[in-house]
């Protein structure tokens, strides 16, 4: 009896969701008529209404039970067509706009917009995973991702173009700080995902989703294409990084209505262009690029595109419909430039940048003289960190959902331990770090605010460690011992004046680059108020540097100054020098003083810190 009901529930299962076949050899599936599909299901409760009856007497109503649910099944499947009988039966797919993790049964049909392999920073060679962009006949996205261990198992079934049917996968969350697509969560494979190729796809969604350059500069930006003409570049610069070189390339690009928008290439992106600006320096027509995967960063307070490390592509002049379009629309406009001065202002040139090019590219200050300032502005400050303030600990827990930040719930004991402004009361979240130092120079002493990439830099230490020191540490927010490395210690860093800080008189200034390289310091130094005032006799006649003791023997040269977002030093001394970049101008941080945590308290699920 068992054996005949496991036949029963395998057919009706069969006509829900298609009678298929797999092809070992080129994962195809075939799909059966509606006709053939109910007489599969007939047959199979006949004979499973025959042997019921032989076997057990008067057991005819274990067949009509048989037979009626086989029937409601085909009248609840989706296999209805004008075609009547010979209509094939239809998969009902998923939207990828509604899938999410509260299950795992998800069965989607999408196409590979972009296909790429990710390989670990600390060794380029090694490939990391395999990852995609998937989009629907609706035109919702979703990033894939394929673990090293399983990309000799699904790398065959995968192009950019085809178009698969994908089931039983992980529901990963989505939440790096540059996001690829829009959508919450993200596709993981399993070792059991299946994956069938399929030619059945409505192709009505451009798959490029272009953002104008108003939307960009309004900072109202959802990562995804960016594109326009190439009115200008800076020479193209070679920075080295502990004896390693990296490439970048600041431009400015136009749309159509005139609008312009930095923009930063880096590493072979930056070499793409430079190439194919000198290989076409006598050209006359216009250089347009398209960059997919961009993502928007805040430089100097005002919105720049660059390139993903992992995933964008960057098309030049290609012969594809959205270039030839604006190229058409661009000819049609009156612009008033002369097709012979398009590419005067485009530069191939390329320069090697000193590491210290970028601090001195801002006004170099005292502390004393940072409450002068009353508009947002970068400055370059020589200082040594003296302590820690304590008062809002070292780091703070943000909603896994919405990423904003939560506070303790000790009010309602029935309610999650947090409590998150968006979504009330949660329980999953995340940790964040932020150090707020106190840093003193001859002049006076100041808050500078650290975040999660200076401390990891500074210290040596990881995303996992970070993250057990703060389950470890259950909201006591003491300081943990390797953070104490950073007393007394001299750095260069820069420091960003914020309208925040402007406007709410908070006196905490964040951090956007450091170093402690001895190059950096030197040079810094020499053209700091402080030095300039002691090279001055009493009489206003310059010291003779010769004769003073104790100077850096380095020639004041002219420099170029360079517009870096991140320049990192190789050391001229047998000390690894720090160098942090924290890219943190978007970031801001609420001016309340609240007491940090400090009653015992158990940190619920924690993800991996961004």
């Amino acid at each position: 009896m068992l054996g005949l009901s496991s036949l029963k529930l395998t057919v009706e299962q069969e006509l829900i969701h298609g009678v298929s076949a797999t092809n070992d050899h080129n994962n195809t599936i075939r799909t059966g008529t509606l006709w053939s599909t109910v007489a599969y299901i007939i047959t199979a409760a006949l004979l499973c209404g025959w042997l019921q009856f032989l076997n057990f007497f008067g057991t005819g109503v274990a067949y009509v039970v048989t037979t009626s649910t086989c029937m409601i099944a085909i009248q609840k499947s989706n296999c209805y067509h004008k075609e009547g009988q010979e209509a094939t039966y239809q998969v009902v797919f998923d939207k990828v706009a509604e899938i999410n993790a509260s299950k795992e049964s998800w069965n989607i049909r999408v196409k590979v917009v972009m296909l790429w392999k990710p390989t670990y920073i600390n060794n380029p060679n090694m490939v990391a995973s395999l990852d995609m962009i998937l989009i629907d006949q609706e035109g919702s996205r979703i990033q894939a991702t394929i673990k090293k261990n399983l990309i000799p198992v699904f790398e065959s079934l995968f192009d950019e173009g085809a178009v698969r049917e994908i089931s039983n996968f992980a529901m990963a969350s989505n939440e790096s700080e540059y996001m690829l697509v829009p959508h919450k969560h993200k596709i993981n494979f399993y070792k059991t995902t299946k994956v069938r190729v399929s030619n059945d796809f409505v192709d009505t969604v451009d798959p490029y989703h272009f953002i104008s350059f108003p939307d960009l500069l309004a900072r109202n930006f959802d990562t995804r294409v960016a594109f326009g003409e190439v009115v200008s570049t800076d020479p193209m610069r070679v920075i080295v990084e502990y004896g390693r070189e990296k490439r970048l390339m600041n431009l400015v690009a136009q749309d159509l209505s005139g609008t312009r928008i930095a923009v930063a290439l880096w590493g072979s992106f930056a070499m793409k262009l430079n190439t194919y600006i000198s290989q076409h320096n006598n050209d006359t027509a216009p250089v347009i690029i398209l960059l997919r995967l961009a993502k928007l960063k805040i430089w100097g307070g005002q919105p720049q595109v660059g390139n993903c490390l992992f995933g964008s592509r960057l098309h030049i002049n290609d012969d594809m419909p959205q270039i030839l379009e604006f190229k058409s629309n661009l000819n049609a406009l009156d612009t008033n430039v002369e097709s012979s001065s398009r590419t005067s202002q485009l530069n191939s040139d390329t320069v090697v940048a000193n590491p210290e090019d970028y601090y001195l590219r801002f006004q170099i200050k005292n502390i004393d003289e940072i409450p002068d300032f009353n508009e947002e502005v970068g400055l370059t400050i020589i200082a040594t960190i003296i302590g820690f303030d304590m008062d809002d600990g070292w780091y703070s827990f943000y909603c896994r959902d919405c990423s904003k930040k939560v506070t303790k719930n000790d009010d309602d004991v029935d309610a999650g331990p947090f409590h998150c402004d968006g979504c009330g009361f949660v329980s999953d979240v995340f940790g964040k770090i932020r150090i707020v130092v106190r840093v003193q120079d001859e002049s006076g002493s100041s808050s500078f605010v650290l975040f999660e990439r200076h401390v990891k830099d500074l210290i040596h230490r990881g995303n996992q460690w970070l993250m057990d020191k703060i389950a470890k540490d259950q909201g006591r927010q003491q300081i943990p011992d390797e953070f104490k490395i950073l007393l007394n210690k001299k750095f260069v860093f820069k420091v960003q004046i914020s309208m925040f800080n402007l406007q709410n008189n908070y006196r905490a200034y964040t951090v956007h680059k450091l170093t402690d390289d001895e190059r950096v310091l030197a040079e810094v130094t020499k053209r700091s108020p402080n030095h300039q005032h002691d090279n001055i006799n009493d009489n206003g006649t310059p010291i003779n540097k010769s004769n003073k003791e104790n100077t850096n023997s380095v020639h004041d040269d002219n420099l170029d100054v360079v517009d870096l977002e991140a320049v990192t030093p190789s050391s001229s001394t047998g000390k690894r020098p720090i160098e942090i970049d924290a890219n943190t101008d978007s970031l801001e941080w609420s001016s309340s003083k609240t007491c940090a945590v400090r009653d015992t308290l158990k940190i619920p699920k924690l993800e991996k810190l961004d």
